[in-house]
């Protein structure tokens, strides 16, 4: 839960000291998601910037009263893999401090802006752990330019020396020895819904569980007018239009959980591995 210009492809265009000016879009577009939740009858986990929480507490408080999963998505939506450990604890001890005041309850679980714990930084897991998190989702087994890890492993694993700590990669498909994404964001906005449906069916038989997300500002229609490139814009818009109708179709096809309760059946059912650093 952010706001659109958190995104870091509107980041040379739309630097930090000038957020406060910007269109705010979260509520509402956050409302139309909630919405599509609520209409399902799906509880979702919601990792919330707590740049966001700052400013829309009440929005936070209405997502917990709702039966939503809350986690951490850090305080200024940083690349982590460029910050120290202390500058990364202390992005995420105000993310936290942030979510609390705002009524989050107990959170357990992490994802990193852009999926940016990468391999110079995958120690800064057990930071988490330390700081009594149960789970992350930051890691994506994909090439990309900013955050891909390709050699990292697609399914989910214990942390070795962090107790029951559970690392959840984001979903791919393996084919023709490539890991292809699929199931949110950009790659969601892009690819037909049958396509979408037959990976889905591919990641069930490789064992992989389907997460499926998005941020709120791609339910919205609203475009900002930002002068960028247009492969950041085509990253950043394309297929926007589509979402809503996609999301409700995604949601009627299939039964979810929170991330939450994820990680606590597969605890309970004892059968994750243990990795320890260095993943890969």
């Amino acid at each position: 839960m952010e706001e659109w210009f958190h995104g870091h492809n509107y980041l040379p265009y739309v630097p930090p000291e000038t957020w406060d000016e910007q269109d705010s879009r979260v509520v509402e577009a956050t409302d139309r998601c909630l919405e599509l939740l609520d209409r399902f009858g799906v509880r979702a986990t919601f990792f919330v910037l707590g740049w966001t929480a700052e400013r829309h507490p009440d929005l936070v408080s209405r997502l917990a009263a709702a039966g939503h999963e809350i986690g951490c998505h850090g305080f200024a939506h940083p690349v982590v893999f460029r910050l120290n450990e202390a500058d990364f604890l202390a992005d995420l001890d105000r993310g936290l401090a942030a979510l609390r005041t705002a009524g989050a309850g107990q959170v357990a679980g992490y994802r990193a802006p852009s999926f940016s714990i990468t391999p110079p930084v995958h120690s800064y897991l057990r930071l988490l752990a330390d700081r009594g998190l149960a789970y992350d989702c930051s890691l994506f087994p994909i090439h990309h330019p900013r955050y891909g890890q390709p050699a990292g492993p697609r399914q989910p694993f214990l942390l070795a020396g962090a107790d029951d700590f559970v690392t959840v990669p984001m979903t791919t498909v393996r084919l023709a020895g490539v890991n292809l994404p699929f199931a949110g964001g950009g790659y969601l906005r892009l690819l037909p819904m049958g396509a979408f449906r037959l990976l889905r069916r591919l990641a069930h038989r490789q064992s992989v569980p389907v997460i499926v997300y998005l941020h709120p500002w791609e339910l919205d229609d609203f475009r900002p007018e930002v002068r960028m490139s247009l492969l950041s814009r085509l990253r950043s818009q394309g297929g926007q239009n589509t979402m809503p109708d996609k999301v409700a179709a995604v949601l009627a096809g299939g039964n979810f959980q929170t991330l939450g309760e994820y990680v606590a059946g597969r605890l309970s059912a004892g059968d994750l591995p243990r990795r320890d650093l260095p993943l890969f």
